[in-house]
C-alpha cells in the first residue's frame, strides 16, 4: 500500500513541473528551454538575402530529404565561406563562389541556407 502513495507522490511531482513550465509560455515569456535563436545567429540571413560582393558563412543548411542531400553535396556545409558573386536581374539564380570553384544555385535553394556575414 505504501508503494501506491509513492507513485501517487511521484505522478503529482510531473505534474507541477509540467505546471511551472506552461506558467513562462501564459505570460508569453518563452524563455529558457532552447526556445528561440540557437548558437547566437543574430545576425543572420538567408542566402537569398545577401547581395553580390557579400562574403557569408554558412551556419546551418535547411531543406529536407533529397534537396538538403544535394546542398550538402554541392558543398554548402556548415562553415564554409561563400561569396556572392551575381544575382540574376529577376533575383534567379544566384552565382556563388566557394572551395574554389563556382557554383549557381536556384533562389528557393538559397532561401533553405542560413548564413552570416563576415567582414574581409
Amino acid at each position: 500500500m505504501g508503494h501506491d502513495h509513492e507513485n501517487h507522490k511521484h505522478d503529482h511531482d510531473k505534474h507541477k513541473h509540467k505546471h511551472e513550465h506552461s506558467q513562462g509560455r501564459k505570460h508569453g515569456l518563452g524563455l529558457g528551454h532552447g526556445h528561440g535563436r540557437k548558437h547566437g545567429h543574430d545576425h543572420a540571413m538567408t542566402l537569398a538575402n545577401a547581395g553580390p560582393g557579400a562574403t557569408c558563412r554558412i551556419l546551418k543548411v535547411g531543406g529536407e530529404g533529397e534537396l538538403r542531400r544535394r546542398l550538402l553535396d554541392m558543398g554548402l556545409t556548415p562553415n564554409t565561406q561563400v561569396l556572392i558573386r551575381k544575382v540574376a536581374p529577376m533575383g534567379d539564380p544566384i552565382e556563388l563562389y566557394l572551395r574554389s570553384y563556382e557554383l549557381t544555385i536556384r533562389k528557393d535553394d538559397a532561401k533553405k541556407i542560413l548564413v552570416e556575414e563576415v567582414s574581409q
